[in-house]
């Protein structure tokens, strides 16, 4: 089983502003995606993909507020769906939406 030191999203520090993901993207994982948040004009990001990531940090830097973080690490399978840290808890993930 692979450990992975993955990025997680604060929920109420992001701006949905996506430097996160555009970053991530033109560097090759495209580990993050946004989510519509009910109240939310712009939505939130969120790692929709954590077995791609390369832990590179470059999401962490980019973030305007620092609402990117390392998650502790995370024992996981490959191929199979990777609980996400979520306010203290961990969830089964997120649908694309």
């Amino acid at each position: 089983m692979p450990i992975a030191i993955l990025p997680d999203v604060d929920e109420q520090r992001c701006i949905g502003c996506a430097l996160c993901v555009e970053i991530c993207t033109a560097l090759g994982p495209d580990v993050l995606r946004v989510k519509p948040v009910e109240g939310w004009k712009r939505g939130k990001a969120f790692v929709f993909y954590p077995e791609r990531c390369i832990s590179d940090g470059a999401c962490l830097g980019v973030c305007p507020t620092h609402a990117i973080f390392w998650m502790r690490p995370l024992e996981y399978t490959a191929g199979q769906p990777v609980p996400l840290h979520k306010n203290g808890v961990f969830d089964k993930g997120w649908e694309e939406g």
